[in-house]
C-alpha cells in the first residue's frame, strides 16, 4: 500500500466526519477567494475610474454608498481649480442603470469645454452638442448603436453623433451625454458625483490630494485604485464582515481538523501501537498524521475554490457592481485560498500528532 492509500483509506474510515471537516475549512476558503477577488476587481474599476479624461485623481463625497452615489456640488469644481498645485478641475456625473438597450451601462456626464471631454479621440462622427450622445466604441459594439441612431436613456432619447475611444476601459464601455442633461436625468442638478482634477507640472498628486482633503472637509480623494474602498462604504461593509467572517472560519477550521485528527488517534491507538512495535519511528507516525490532514485540506481547497468563484461572481453580477466590476481572480487569489487550508491543516495537526508521539507502543497494545 503506497503512502497516498493509506493516508486515504485513513479518511475514508469515517467519511461523515471527513466530510464535515472539509465542508467546516472550505467555507473558509470560500470566503477569502471571494473576498479577494472581488477587493481585486473593485480595486481594477477604481484605477479607471479615477483616471477619467486622463486625470491624476479623483474626488468623492466621504461615506458615499459607492462611487456612482456621491454628490458634490458643481461649484467646488471652481474653488478646486484655483487650488495650488491644481492646473485644471472638471465636473463628472456618474450613472448606471439602463441605457442604450442594455439592463446596465455607464454613462458619463461631461461638460463640453473641460479636459475629460476635450481628451475623447473621435474615431467616427462628431463632438456632441446639446441634447447630443457619443458611444464609447466598445459601447458601440456592445449597444449594436452607431452614429445616426438613438441613444435612449431615462425615457429620453438623444442623437448619436459620433464615436469615441479614450484608452480607458470603462469610457470606451459607456456613453458620454451633456452633462446638464445627466444631471435632468438624476433630477440632481447643480451637483456632480466627482471631480476629476489635473496637477499642475512640479506638483505630486499625492501632496494636492491630501491638501484639498484638509481644506474641504467631506472630500475623499482618491490617488491609488487600493484606496477606493475608503468612499464605497458598502464595499467596506461587505469586506469588514467577511474577514470577520473569514477569522471565524479560520478558528471554526482549526478546531474541526484538530477535533477529526484527535478522535482519529484516540481510535487508532491499537494500530499507532503496532506501527511503533514493527519499527515506524514518531516521525513516521507524525508525518502520516500531517498527511492526513493535508489531504482534508486540499480537498477543503478544491470545494472553496468553487464555493468561492460561484460566490464572487453571483454577487458582483447581482449587484450595482456588475456594470463597474468583476470578481479577479488572480493567481495571488488562489495562493491565499492554498495557504488558508493549509494553514488550517497544520494548526488542526499539531495536537493530535503530539497525543501520537507520546504514546508508548506498550501502552496502545493494551486497547482492544
Amino acid at each position: 500500500m503506497t503512502w497516498a492509500q493509506l493516508v486515504l483509506k485513513s479518511l475514508a474510515r469515517r467519511p461523515a466526519r471527513t466530510g464535515l471537516t472539509v465542508a467546516g475549512v472550505s467555507l473558509g476558503v470560500a470566503l477569502i477567494v471571494a473576498l479577494l477577488s472581488i477587493t481585486a476587481g473593485v480595486r481594477n474599476t477604481a484605477a479607471d475610474l479615477i483616471h477619467v479624461g486622463r486625470s491624476d485623481f479623483g474626488l468623492f463625497q466621504k461615506g458615499a454608498a459607492d462611487l456612482t452615489r456621491s454628490l458634490l456640488p458643481e461649484t467646488i469644481a471652481a474653488r478646486i481649480e484655483r487650488h495650488p498645485g491644481v492646473k485644471a478641475a472638471a465636473s463628472i456625473f456618474l450613472r448606471v442603470g439602463p441605457a442604450g438597450g442594455q439592463e446596465s451601462l455607464l454613462v458619463f456626464g461631461l461638460a463640453a469645454d473641460e479636459f475629460p471631454a476635450r481628451r475623447l479621440v473621435l474615431v467616427q462622427g462628431r463632438r456632441a452638442g446639446p441634447g447630443e450622445a457619443m458611444l464609447g466604441d466598445t459601447g458601440a459594439r456592445t449597444t449594436r448603436l452607431g452614429v445616426g441612431g438613438r441613444f435612449r436613456i431615462a425615457g429620453r432619447s438623444l442623437p448619436i453623433v459620433g464615436i469615441y475611444h479614450s484608452g480607458n476601459r470603462y469610457e470606451d464601455a459607456g456613453a458620454v451625454i451633456p452633462l446638464r442633461v445627466a444631471q435632468a436625468i438624476a433630477e440632481r442638478p447643480g451637483e456632480v458625483t466627482t471631480v476629476a482634477v489635473e496637477v499642475r507640472l512640479g506638483s505630486t498628486p499625492a501632496a494636492v490630494a491630501k491638501a484639498l482633503e484638509r481644506r474641504y472637509d467631506g472630500l475623499i480623494a482618491i490617488t491609488e485604485p487600493g484606496q477606493a474602498v475608503k468612499v464605497d462604504t458598502s464595499s467596506r461593509l461587505i469586506l469588514s464582515a467577511g474577514w470577520i467572517f473569514s477569522l471565524v472560519a479560520l478558528i471554526i477550521g482549526g478546531v474541526a481538523v484538530t477535533n477529526t485528527m484527535a478522535m482519529s488517534v484516540f481510535e487508532r491507538f491499537r494500530e499507532i501501537g503496532v506501527l511503533r512495535a514493527i519499527g515506524w519511528r514518531g516521525r513516521s507516525i507524525a508525518l502520516l498524521i500531517l498527511g492526513e490532514t493535508v489531504a482534508i485540506g486540499l480537498l477543503a481547497l478544491a470545494v472553496g475554490l468553487g464555493l468561492g468563484y460561484l460566490g464572487a461572481e453571483a454577487f458582483t453580477s447581482g449587484s450595482r457592481l456588475s456594470s463597474l466590476a468583476s470578481a479577479d481572480f488572480t493567481p495571488g487569489v488562489f495562493a491565499w485560498g492554498l495557504a488558508f487550508a493549509l494553514g488550517v491543516a497544520v494548526f488542526g495537526a499539531i495536537y493530535p500528532t503530539w497525543i501520537a508521539l507520546r504514546l508508548r507502543p506498550i501502552d496502545a497494545l493494551r486497547f482492544v
